[in-house]
């Protein structure tokens, strides 16, 4: 995050490839699995990058071929390298004499997921804020404590018809708790599982086109994570279709254990908002764990059990 924050804040290194290039973020973890041509593609190129061997994170500047010109990983921050060798490419570029075309008949869909149809897409925002951290000379772990966490939230059309109804369905609560209540501001942390939901309330009355929601809820993972909340929010509908989906929810937060780098001392409060994907933005674009199996799935929840005690 650190890498993105301090490389795209550059307005010339912008220009360069919004004008220049063809700009290409994938997942890094699903496209090395890819079983298409395009993660036999991505795997082309990033193979020829020799160091560093621990990861396959970082930059590629490629040819339409697969034939890599730059690879790198470090600086961290970027200290302008970026925009250094997007020059440098540009002038010693000798374009392909003959690309072959990529085979698009057959796609892998753990790496590139679906939207399902119907579904209505929203953005969650994710922030740590009243955080204690211990002292630090990296300037990296600096810039990166007050990053913003961002992802995606898919809302089917089976429950977007019982929010038209004013109710919100259990699948909708459990995969926006389990996948999307979780301090992703500094990296790739766990989902959360079935058994560490210990509590959750939830009411919702309805005033003409408007769902209010309020609740709490608490998360708690075996000797690491604690997550208690409230939960606020309010959803529209014109007719059968989502016109607004805001929603926060904001805790205490603590965790042991440095999954994402490191961890705040103690309790910190963590603050996550969802808000409908705005129009012209492309949908197609998964959330984070889209892959996992249990993403949208509708029975054997916990949340149901804990409605209906």
């Amino acid at each position: 995050m650190v890498d993105r924050a301090s490389t795209f804040a550059d307005d010339e290194t912008l220009a360069l490839l919004r004008t220049k290039y063809i700009a290409f973020a994938p997942s890094l973890t699903e496209i090395l699995k890819a079983r298409d041509s395009a993660g036999d593609f991505f795997r082309k190129v990033v193979n020829q990058r020799a160091e560093p061997r621990h990861s396959k994170q970082g930059y590629y500047i490629c040819s339409p071929d697969g034939t890599l010109i730059k690879g790198w990983m470090y600086p961290r921050p970027d200290d302008g390298t970026m925009k250094r060798y997007l020059k440098e490419a540009l002038a010693a570029y000798r374009s392909p004499q003959q690309v072959e075309a990529l085979d698009q008949t057959k796609v892998d869909r753990y790496a590139n997921p679906l939207l399902p149809e119907g579904a209505a897409v929203a953005e969650v925002f994710t922030k740590l804020v009243d955080a204690a951290w211990q002292p630090t000379n990296l300037e990296r772990f600096s810039l990166i404590r007050g990053a913003v966490g961002r992802d995606r939230f898919w809302i089917t059309k089976a429950e977007r018809l019982e929010l038209a109804k004013g109710a919100l369905a259990d699948s909708l609560l459990e995969r926006m708790i389990r996948f999307h209540f979780v301090d992703n501001t500094r990296g790739v942390p766990a989902m959360w599982q079935k058994g560490d939901l210990k509590a959750l309330q939830i009411k919702t009355t309805r005033q003409n086109d408007t769902l209010h929601v309020d609740g709490t809820v608490r998360l708690e993972e075996a000797d690491n994570r604690r997550f208690e909340a409230k939960i606020e929010g309010k959803i529209e509908l014109k007719g059968e279709t989502l016109t607004r989906f805001d929603l926060v929810v904001k805790g205490s937060h603590s965790a042991r254990k440095p999954d994402v780098g490191e961890v705040p001392k103690g309790s910190a409060t963590l603050a996550i908002a969802f808000a409908l994907l705005p129009a012209g933005d492309d949908p197609r674009i998964p959330p984070l764990y889209t892959w996992h199996g249990d993403y949208l799935k509708t029975d054997k929840l916990r949340v149901s059990e804990l409605r209906k005690s």
